[in-house]
């Protein structure tokens, strides 16, 4: 029997995101406790709209770190359908779930990240490093990610000598203050997972500790504001990903 069965477990990404991980937390034989902490939403502007027509006719690959960006970035080109990308234009993707979402809107996907999302070892830092070696002396790589999001993709296309452009097409706000904060009791989790900065924050405005759950980071920036928060941290995940929170919190038990 897993370690973690019957334990319940609080999901504070955004919505979608959250029912992503319940399947997987669900089948361990833990209970997924969905409470969102964290909103995002598109960047549509008529300036985004035209720089990204303008660098799409420039780029030789376009890199997705997220199924939230694909999505984003499919809007901006007014829908989803094979074939909609530029001919000669190559896609990269950090990840199964993501590579999935891209082929899906644009028919094809020319490189995608070795592990998932969910099994925690894709990062942008790691599909960087799968592309650099990729590029030509004149290649330009078109990078589409949140407004918050780091910058180890574009450093690291950057230190390789290729050119490399970010566009921010979505952000991610943290749910707001609640006047009357919900009791972490009245939730009825023993566990909370959290998973950005942003969700350290959206969990803070809206729970109010009453108990002493186990708290599970993502990683150092989120470990920092959780501490910052007055968090206590049980134990930050070894790994990015659902897959390192899961070994964190089978190491805590």
């Amino acid at each position: 029997m897993s370690s973690l069965a019957g334990r319940r477990v609080l999901l504070t990404r955004e919505e979608e995101d959250c029912a992503a991980w319940a399947a997987e937390i669900e089948g361990l034989g833990a209970v997924p406790v969905i409470f969102p902490c964290i909103e995002c939403r598109d960047i549509d502007t008529p300036e985004l709209r035209a720089r990204l027509a303008r660098e799409l006719s420039r780029a030789r690959w376009v890199a997705f770190t997220s199924r939230r960006g694909v999505a984003a970035f499919a809007r901006l080109r007014g829908g989803t359908r094979p074939g909609a990308l530029p001919d000669g234009l190559r896609v990269a993707a950090v990840g199964p779930a993501t590579a999935r979402a891209a082929a899906a809107a644009f028919g094809r996907v020319d490189l995608a990240g070795a592990a998932g999302e969910a099994g925690g070892a894709g990062t942008a830092a790691s599909l960087a490093d799968a592309l650099a070696p990729r590029l030509g002396p004149r290649d330009r790589v078109l990078t589409v990610v949140a407004e918050n999001a780091g910058r180890a993709f574009e450093e690291i296309i950057r230190s390789a000598g290729r050119a490399c452009l970010r566009l921010d097409v979505y952000r991610t706000r943290p749910a707001p203050e609640r006047p009357c904060k919900r009791a972490a009791s009245v939730l009825g989790a023993d566990t909370v997972l959290l998973a950005s900065p942003s969700a350290v924050t959206g969990f803070v405005n809206q729970v109010r500790l009453d108990t002493a759950p186990g708290i599970f980071t993502i990683g150092p920036s989120t470990t920092e504001a959780a501490c910052a928060a007055g968090l206590e941290v049980t134990a930050e995940a070894p790994r990015p990903g659902l897959g390192g929170l899961l070994e964190a919190m089978r190491c805590a038990t």
